[in-house]
């Protein structure tokens, strides 16, 4: 598995960050959050603390950019756990109630997470909690909804419903899927690629796992679209992303990947998150300097939760 956080430059006083990541391309005349990830150390690599918006610059392309607020870089994550009941993964399902209590027990005590399944329709089966025992309830209970998979439709409702407000935590999702058919309205293709274009700048990062099906099932070419989208979105925000023969092992793959997602939790202790508002329309390098003499700088251009 992928380590959640990227390769980093150390340098003194200011960094250059290439923000492929952070600077997707927008429609000029509005103001966009975006977020870097700032460690600050002295030369002997002690971290200085109490830093504010005050003491960062940031630039994006030449221009100075407004920082809207400063803060550690270790708030819990927001886990949205989207799981696919439908006719696909009916022969799944003992085993992913299993896998579903072996990723929240591998999760740091203080990352929510959020129960919600995506066959024939979008159900969310439990609100965002650190109770696991509820959630091992709620995944006990688990059962087959039949239909296609609603996964973009899923994506969608969640993000709008329980991350864009969700200031004080990190964004991540968490898919399960099949490779059958997608079930979403029709018509929402365009709708949900700009959205996935914009999750990498806001900091949303995605893990997926596939299971493999007997596709098809009378319109073969209407199959795999679940696959299609999870990958992509896997890729696009560097999360980690596994295809199944089996489910077998399920649990064991959930509880690595949780534990991958413990090790970024523990890592970032130490860094500060440097939000700043972007007019750009297209990507360019940010720069980033604090006001303080002799110190050391990495920076991370990756969004959280990588």
């Amino acid at each position: 598995m992928k380590t959640l956080l990227p390769a980093v430059a150390t340098i003194a006083a200011s960094l250059l960050v290439p923000a492929a990541a952070l600077a997707q391309p927008r429609p000029s005349g509005k103001t966009y959050t975006r977020q870097i990830l700032v460690n600050v150390t002295d030369k002997e690599g002690a971290p200085i603390k109490g830093l504010a918006a005050a003491d960062f610059r940031v630039t994006e392309g030449g221009e100075v950019r407004a920082v809207s607020h400063v803060g550690p870089a270790n708030q819990p994550m927001r886990i949205a756990l989207m799981l696919d009941t439908s006719q696909g993964t009916a022969p799944s399902l003992l085993h992913l109630r299993v896998a579903v209590a072996a990723f929240v027990d591998a999760l740091p005590a203080d990352d929510e997470v959020l129960l919600i399944t995506t066959g024939r329709q979008v159900l969310v089966r439990l609100p965002p909690t650190i109770d696991r025992r509820k959630l091992k309830d709620s995944a006990a209970g688990l059962f087959n909804d039949g239909g296609n998979t609603v996964l973009m439709d899923g994506l969608l409702e969640i993000d709008e419903r329980f991350f864009r407000k969700a200031e004080n935590r990190w964004p991540v999702f968490v898919i399960v899927t099949s490779d059958g058919m997608e079930g979403s309205g029709g018509g929402r293709e365009n709708e949900f690629r700009k959205w996935a274009q914009t999750l990498a700048a806001r900091g949303v990062s995605t893990h997926a796992l596939v299971l493999k099906t007997a596709k098809g099932r009378g319109l073969p070419e209407a199959s795999g679209m679940p696959e299609i989208v999870a990958e992509n979105l896997s890729q696009s925000s560097g999360g980690d992303y596994d295809v199944m023969n089996t489910t077998a092992a399920l649990a064991d793959k959930m509880t690595a990947l949780a534990q991958t997602l413990a090790r970024a939790h523990r890592n970032v202790n130490g860094w500060y998150a440097v939000d700043f508002q972007s007019a750009a329309a297209e990507a360019h390098a940010v720069g980033v300097t604090v006001g303080r003499d002799d110190v050391l700088l990495r920076v991370s251009d990756r969004p959280r939760g990588q």
